[in-house]
Formats: C-alpha cells, structure tokens, sequence
C-alpha cells in the first residue's frame, strides 16, 4: 500500500504542477503554451463533460466550473489509476 501512495501521490504532484504552470504560463507570457494548456485539458474532458451533465449548472457557472472541476476530478481519478498500476507493475517483480 505504501508504494501505491508514492506513485499515487507523485502523479497527482506532477499533474498538478504541469496545470498551474501551463495556465500561468500560458495565460501570463505565451499563446503558444496557452495551445499547450488547451490540449492538455483534453486529457480532463471526459470528466469536464461528466460534471457538466451531473451538476446542470445555469449561466456562467455552466463555462467555467465543470472545467474546474472536471480537470480536479480527473487529477484524482488518474492519479488513483497511475498508483494503482504502478503498485501491480512493481510487485509482480
């Protein structure tokens, strides 16, 4: 269980630091990483979608928040998947 927290917490640390870097990044100094940023979100958009269609938001929260947290959920999701696989791959050694 230990080795499924240090992966799991190393893909969660990795993808968080890539989103904030590539959104300020991006936002703040160059278009050509903002195009990065856009097609890193892809990775998320299934999640984005679901939260979209689970929380029916109205208004402007219906552009913004299921980005949010759709690209939150997603972090998780594939942070729990990565330590998962990593803890398989390493103890069948």
């Amino acid at each position: 269980m230990k080795l499924f927290f240090k992966y799991a917490a190393i893909a969660f640390g990795t993808q968080a630091l890539l989103l904030v870097f590539l959104a300020l990044v991006g936002n703040l100094i160059s278009p050509a990483v903002d195009a990065l940023f856009e097609v890193f979100l892809r990775i998320y958009e299934p999640y984005m979608v679901f939260i979209a269609k689970v929380g029916k938001f109205k208004g402007e929260s219906a552009i913004i928040e299921p980005v949010w947290m759709g690209a939150s959920l997603g972090v998780v999701v594939y942070s729990i998947a990565f330590g998962f696989g990593m803890m398989l791959l390493r103890k069948e050694r």
